[in-house]
């Protein structure tokens, strides 16, 4: 498909000059050429609009550009919910060893390895340089949208909505809140002793306050996945802040936080420990320093669980917004190539058109015009090409940018500042690529042209 389209380029612009060579355009050339050197009026015609096209398409990938180059922007700075800094995270999965037979009512493999987790949560936090060390299943702003069934106590749920769902599951060790800085904005998070307590208790977030229990006080508040009839309520003890754990550019859904070591004392089925867990150190170094660390102390709890993906938090925020980032940086090449282009044409159209009339010109020097007036006479006639593809372009522009509304965050498709900024950086480009040809033309010696001309 790019031979093909190369090809075909390549022959439609290699065979325009040759049609103007044709006989039967012969006397029609002769016609419109006049003084030596001349073109005809046609291929006047044919320069300006290719310079209005490179223009127009300039406009229209440079506003694009500006659009995602903003989105970017605004996506770093997204307050997230957690303070990411001096965050190294990485995970590990136990699997099952066979052992899954319950024993006193309670899942042994859960157990098992609720307390592998609870070990070497012991031993990070002891390593010097972490301040505090937790682990959960999903790590924010990677984690999978669920929308579970889950029963909302004292909640009927209107016709309209919104239903008896929540966004996201997240079961997490202690000190998890601590660790990853999100503010208790209510009640209190969890603590070792919630494991031996005999009800189950759960964290919400704002957002599910606000969803279903608005207005009241969520402390005392239950609700219960729709696992079963047999699975039992969970009471709120805590109201979290929200936080963005599906991408940056969502909006933090509901989110029932259950606690690993209450869960897997449970009685079974109930009782449960994810077997992949995402552990998350708050430390003064980086993961580099702590990589030959983490993995000695992995392999003195259990040799046979490899440690993946050790990273800081930040690089985790970066790979969010990967995508939006790619498309700006190419958005942001073709953009700056279609400037450059625009430009080129501008000086080469107005260049040839100054070497074409430079008898004219001489006269009009030789008659007492002044250089300015010339330079004004040559910047006019590079311009109006110019604004005639900028408005053009803008049109384009409004358009094509209405279709990648969604690729957009925090910005609209016609946000105005970006429209006047590229209007004012392509008339900028354009205005300087006309300057030398005019500053050339002012130069001119009339009596040098007349008696060569």
């Amino acid at each position: 498909m790019t031979l093909a389209a190369s090809t075909a380029t390549g022959l439609l612009f290699g065979l325009a000059p040759a049609a103007h060579t044709r006989v039967t355009r012969l006397v029609t050339a002769l016609k419109e050429g006049g003084d030596k050197g001349s073109i005809g009026t046609a291929r006047h015609r044919v320069r300006r609009g290719l310079v209005m096209a490179e223009v127009a398409l300039a406009v229209m990938l440079v506003t694009g550009a500006g659009l995602m180059v903003s989105t970017v922007y605004n996506l770093t700075r997204v307050d997230v919910g957690f303070d990411r800094s001096r965050l190294v995270t990485f995970s590990i999965a136990v699997e099952s060893t066979g052992q899954d037979q319950v024993a006193g009512g309670v899942n042994r493999t859960s157990r098992v390895r609720t307390q592998r987790y609870q070990q070497l949560l012991v031993r990070l936090r002891a390593v010097p340089g972490v301040q505090a060390a937790t682990a959960m299943s999903g790590l924010p702003l990677n984690e999978q949208f669920l929308s579970e069934n889950t029963r909302i106590d004292q909640y009927t749920p209107p016709p309209e909505g919104p239903f008896e769902t929540v966004d996201y599951y997240q079961s997490v060790m202690s000190d998890y809140f601590k660790t990853m800085g999100i503010p208790i904005v209510q009640g209190r998070s969890f603590q070792s002793t919630d494991a031996a307590s005999s009800g189950m208790v759960a964290v919400v977030n704002e957002r599910l306050v606000n969803t279903f229990w608005k207005g009241q006080n969520p402390i005392g508040q239950r609700l219960k996945p729709n696992w079963g009839d047999w699975v039992p309520w969970f009471t709120v003890i805590g109201v979290a802040k929200d936080v963005k754990q599906g991408a940056v550019d969502r909006n933090a859904g509901t989110e029932f936080y259950f606690s690993i070591e209450q869960m897997a004392v449970a009685p079974s089925p109930l009782g449960r420990a994810p077997a992949t867990v995402n552990l998350v150190l708050r430390t003064t170094l980086p993961p580099s320093a702590l990589a030959q660390t983490i993995e000695r102390t992995m392999r003195e709890v259990d040799p046979t669980v490899p440690i993946a993906r050790l990273r800081d938090m930040d690089t985790v925020f970066e790979e969010s917004i990967r995508r939006p980032r790619l498309l700006a940086q190419l958005l942001g090449a073709f953009a700056g190539l279609a400037l450059l282009l625009a430009g080129i044409g501008t000086y080469g159209v107005l260049a040839y058109m100054v070497a074409e009339r430079r008898r004219e010109i001489g006269i009009r020097m030789a008659l007492g015009a002044a250089r300015s007036s010339v330079i004004a006479l040559v910047m006019r006639q590079g311009l109006q090409p110019t604004i005639i593809g900028v408005l053009v372009g803008l049109a384009g522009a409004f358009s094509a940018n209405r279709m990648m509304a969604t690729l957009l965050f925090g910005v609209q498709p016609t946000d105005p500042i970006t429209l006047a900024t590229v209007t004012m950086t392509i008339v900028l480009v354009a205005a300087v690529a006309c300057w030398l040809p005019a500053w050339r033309a002012s130069r001119l010696d009339p009596n040098v042209v007349l008696r060569t001309d």
